[in-house]
Protein backbone atom coordinates (compact mmCIF):
# COMPACT_ATOMS: atom_id res chain seq x y z
CA UNK A 1 0.00 0.00 0.00
CA UNK A 2 3.10 2.13 0.61
CA UNK A 3 4.04 1.81 -2.81
CA UNK A 4 0.68 3.08 -3.90
CA UNK A 5 0.88 6.65 -1.86
CA UNK A 6 4.33 6.69 -2.70
CA UNK A 7 3.73 6.50 -6.49
CA UNK A 8 0.53 9.17 -6.01
CA UNK A 9 2.53 11.68 -4.50
CA UNK A 10 4.97 11.60 -7.00
CA UNK A 11 2.57 11.71 -9.68
CA UNK A 12 1.09 14.81 -8.17
CA UNK A 13 4.61 16.44 -7.88
CA UNK A 14 4.67 15.48 -11.45
CA UNK A 15 2.07 17.33 -12.41
CA UNK A 16 2.60 20.25 -10.27
CA UNK A 17 6.27 20.51 -11.48
CA UNK A 18 5.46 20.03 -15.58
CA UNK A 19 2.24 22.08 -15.27
CA UNK A 20 0.74 19.78 -18.17
CA UNK A 21 1.20 16.17 -18.76
CA UNK A 22 -0.92 13.11 -20.66
CA UNK A 23 -1.66 9.92 -19.53
CA UNK A 24 0.44 8.42 -21.38
CA UNK A 25 3.47 10.15 -20.12
CA UNK A 26 2.55 9.50 -16.92
CA UNK A 27 2.63 5.57 -18.41
CA UNK A 28 5.99 5.71 -19.62
CA UNK A 29 7.28 7.49 -16.37
CA UNK A 30 6.08 5.58 -13.60
CA UNK A 31 5.67 2.32 -15.40
CA UNK A 32 2.09 1.44 -14.99
CA UNK A 33 -1.19 0.73 -16.50
CA UNK A 34 -3.76 3.01 -18.19
CA UNK A 35 -5.98 2.03 -15.76
CA UNK A 36 -3.25 2.71 -12.63
CA UNK A 37 -2.64 5.96 -13.59
CA UNK A 38 -6.73 6.90 -14.00
CA UNK A 39 -7.10 5.09 -10.73
CA UNK A 40 -4.35 7.02 -9.02
CA UNK A 41 -5.76 10.12 -10.46
CA UNK A 42 -8.96 9.88 -9.72
CA UNK A 43 -7.48 9.31 -6.13
CA UNK A 44 -5.96 12.43 -6.60
CA UNK A 45 -8.75 14.50 -7.31
CA UNK A 46 -9.58 15.45 -3.52
CA UNK A 47 -6.34 17.21 -2.88
CA UNK A 48 -5.08 17.75 -5.48
CA UNK A 49 -6.20 21.13 -8.18
CA UNK A 50 -5.73 20.18 -12.02
CA UNK A 51 -7.82 19.35 -14.88
CA UNK A 52 -7.92 17.44 -17.67
CA UNK A 53 -9.33 18.03 -21.41
CA UNK A 54 -9.58 15.47 -24.46
CA UNK A 55 -8.62 15.13 -27.75
CA UNK A 56 -5.37 16.46 -29.62
CA UNK A 57 -2.68 18.54 -27.32
CA UNK A 58 -5.25 17.73 -24.40
CA UNK A 59 -4.37 16.39 -21.58
CA UNK A 60 -3.86 17.10 -17.51
CA UNK A 61 -3.31 20.64 -16.65
CA UNK A 62 -2.49 22.10 -13.15
CA UNK A 63 -4.30 24.61 -11.94
CA UNK A 64 -3.30 28.18 -12.26
CA UNK A 65 -1.37 29.01 -8.80
CA UNK A 66 -1.48 25.61 -7.69
CA UNK A 67 1.72 23.47 -6.51
CA UNK A 68 1.90 20.89 -4.85
CA UNK A 69 5.13 20.38 -3.04
CA UNK A 70 6.99 23.56 -2.44
CA UNK A 71 6.18 26.91 -1.39
CA UNK A 72 7.33 29.67 -4.13
CA UNK A 73 8.02 33.31 -3.96
CA UNK A 74 4.84 35.52 -4.66
CA UNK A 75 5.49 37.74 -8.29
CA UNK A 76 6.18 40.79 -6.15
CA UNK A 77 8.55 38.69 -3.64
CA UNK A 78 10.40 37.49 -7.08
CA UNK A 79 10.31 41.05 -8.79
CA UNK A 80 11.49 42.21 -5.25
CA UNK A 81 14.59 40.22 -5.14
CA UNK A 82 15.37 40.46 -8.42
CA UNK A 83 15.92 44.39 -8.25
CA UNK A 84 18.04 43.78 -4.81
CA UNK A 85 20.15 41.34 -6.95
CA UNK A 86 21.03 43.98 -9.18
CA UNK A 87 22.87 46.13 -6.67
CA UNK A 88 24.47 43.20 -4.72
CA UNK A 89 28.61 43.88 -4.32
CA UNK A 90 30.48 40.45 -4.72
CA UNK A 91 30.27 37.63 -6.43
CA UNK A 92 29.10 34.96 -3.93
CA UNK A 93 26.33 37.66 -2.89
CA UNK A 94 25.24 37.68 -5.95
CA UNK A 95 25.51 33.12 -6.10
CA UNK A 96 23.72 33.50 -2.94
CA UNK A 97 20.86 35.59 -4.21
CA UNK A 98 20.26 33.41 -7.77
CA UNK A 99 20.80 30.20 -5.28
CA UNK A 100 17.63 31.74 -3.74
CA UNK A 101 15.81 32.54 -6.47
CA UNK A 102 16.12 28.88 -8.50
CA UNK A 103 15.04 27.66 -4.99
CA UNK A 104 11.74 29.36 -4.53
CA UNK A 105 10.52 31.04 -8.07
CA UNK A 106 7.55 29.77 -9.60
CA UNK A 107 8.78 27.67 -12.67
CA UNK A 108 8.28 29.02 -16.01
CA UNK A 109 7.58 26.33 -18.11
CA UNK A 110 4.31 25.37 -19.24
Amino acid sequence: MRATADRRLAIRDFISERRHTTIAELIQEFHVSKSTVLRDLEALTENTSFYTTPGNGGGIHATEGWYASRRYLSANQEALLRRLETGLQTESEKKLMESILLAFAKPTHE
